[in-house]
């Protein structure tokens, strides 16, 4: 019974508890000594334990003339009783980790000292957060935002909460992308590759939701600039898989002055999407 006993414990037993749960399961009216010899456990160590399961509602304890036997309740009826412990406890758990994260949050990082205060955040290959963080930026921008991307992987055209709430307060989100088709959409709930009629559709669906789009035949690398202070770079290399590229972060007001200078440059350069349709007919 070594692997019941290891699931047990991973749903909150303690060793000497799994081990009572199961002779009390496997038996039927068991006093404390037989229970103990079942588990082979000290029997000082199952008055605890039966008091407690008692407690619990686990199982019950009967008064004979001789001694004290314990019987574990119907087998369902214990299903369903850890079960509703279990989502109680979750329940209770994650409204914990939201309150508390919600006090401790304003003085995330308050007694940093000034050696390590940094305009710079590198982001190095497989990171979970990297698109939290991305997403994070945007929920803190106000104004604008400037973004140069090659579209890449599976690309859907809904809108996620963060870019919506951004265009919600009013701000303003400029997009030169690359005119490629190394992409998939998804078509009558289906990822599909994409054409360069799918790929002006799908720009065009964006423009409706409130960007502004301009098509490029190159862009050399991935940047986005926040509300001209903040500056997000993925660095982009064919050779390099995407999961192993970094990203960089630069707060840093001249810096994102001159990549917005390096983006109006791209943008006047770039076709809106009915100049790309009427160049794309002629080839």
């Amino acid at each position: 019974m070594g692997k019941e006993i290891e699931k047990l414990v991973k749903l909150g037993f303690s060793d000497y508890e799994a081990k009572v749960f199961l002779a009390l399961y496997q038996g039927y009216t068991m006093s404390a000594s037989e229970i103990a010899k079942e588990a082979k456990i000290p029997r000082t160590s199952v008055y605890e334990i039966l008091k407690k399961f008692c407690s619990d509602g686990i199982c019950n304890e009967i008064q004979t003339p001789s001694k004290q036997i314990y019987e574990i309740i119907d087998t369902n009826a214990l299903e369903s009783k850890i079960e509703n412990e279990l989502r109680k406890d979750f329940s209770y758990k994650l409204s914990l980790l939201k309150s508390t994260f919600k006090e401790i949050k304003p003085v995330f990082r308050s007694k940093r000292t000034p050696e390590f205060l940094s305009d710079v955040e590198l982001i190095r290959g497989f990171n979970r957060s990297r698109e939290l963080k991305f997403r994070d930026l945007i929920k803190s921008s106000k104004n604008a935002i400037l973004y140069m991307n090659r579209f890449e992987g599976n690309i859907s055209s809904q809108l996620d909460s963060e870019t919506k709430k951004f265009f919600d307060r009013g701000g303003s989100f400029k997009s030169i992308y690359e005119a490629n088709s190394n992409f998939r959409i998804k078509i009558n709930d289906t990822w599909q590759n994409v054409s360069k009629e799918d790929l002006i559709r799908l720009c065009a669906e964006f423009e409706k939701q409130g960007e502004e789009i301009r098509l490029s035949e190159n862009v050399p690398q991935i940047l986005a600039v926040f509300d001209g202070k903040t500056v997000f770079i993925s660095l982009y290399d064919e050779s390099i898989p995407k999961r192993e590229r970094s990203d960089i972060i630069i707060k840093n007001t001249r810096f994102a002055s001159f990549v917005t200078e390096l983006f109006d440059l791209y943008w006047g350069k770039a076709d809106s999407i009915e100049a790309f349709k009427k160049l794309f007919i002629k080839k």
